[in-house]
């Protein structure tokens, strides 16, 4: 039977999940909360797959977005993930970092492009990329400090999920992303056999939470 993929986007507001079989891209399909804020991933995914004639023990690979993102959202998808990798074991995880999924769906040919997550007093999480390629890591840095990373500013388009006050305004895309593109990224890291360990798979969380950097800065009072 051909290969079949599973994948879990839930960096952002809005969380999905989607299906490819083999090569093709067949569908996502938006997640809903209950009540309690909890996001029905498996209820979905399993909604998706035997609309498609397929049971969990069809997949091969599960492609899951590691953030940054939503901290709900992310720890969610990373447990049952888990779950459906022990409990299946020919399923390989790929983790898909959102800033590479965010610069496929905004590359522009021989433009760069910088994508900025996690903006907060002054710092934003970011890479740099062009025609594809990561020209700049990742890296907590001011938007000065972006700027200065790359050879033209001028000819940068920034991806955020906030608009940003930037010198020349910059082109300005927001950072939602395309379950389709997490799933291509997905697809990407699985011919070049980037498979993550279910005991090893974490969101990305570049911070320390609120709480404790509030409780530390009154501790230093």
């Amino acid at each position: 039977m051909t290969a079949a993929s599973l994948t879990f986007e839930t960096a952002g507001r809005t969380a999905h999940v989607a299906l490819g079989i083999g090569d093709d891209f067949k569908e996502a399909r938006q997640v809903p909360r209950t009540r309690r804020n909890n996001l029905e991933l498996i209820p979905t995914a399993d909604a998706l797959l035997q609309e498609h004639g397929l049971t969990p023990r069809d997949l091969n690979h599960l492609y899951i977005s590691v953030g940054p993102g939503s901290f709900t959202g992310l720890r969610m998808a990373i447990a049952a993930a888990k779950m459906l990798a022990l409990t299946i074991p020919s399923l390989k995880l790929v983790a898909v970092p959102t800033l590479d999924a965010l610069a496929l769906q905004n590359a522009q040919p021989n433009k760069p492009v910088a994508v900025c997550l996690n903006i907060k007093r002054g710092t934003m999480y970011c890479a740099v990329y062009k025609n594809d390629q990561q020209i700049v890591e990742p890296a907590l840095r001011s938007l000065e400090e972006l700027l200065a990373a790359v050879d033209d500013p001028a000819q940068l388009r920034l991806v955020s999920e906030v608009d940003l006050d930037h010198p020349g305004q910059l082109p300005l895309d927001k950072a939602v992303v395309d379950p389709n593109s997490t799933w291509t990224v997905g697809q990407r890291l699985t011919a070049a056999h980037h498979f993550t360990d279910p005991h090893a798979l974490l969101p990305l969380y570049i911070r320390e939470p609120e709480a404790v950097t509030l409780w530390n800065e009154l501790g230093r009072d």
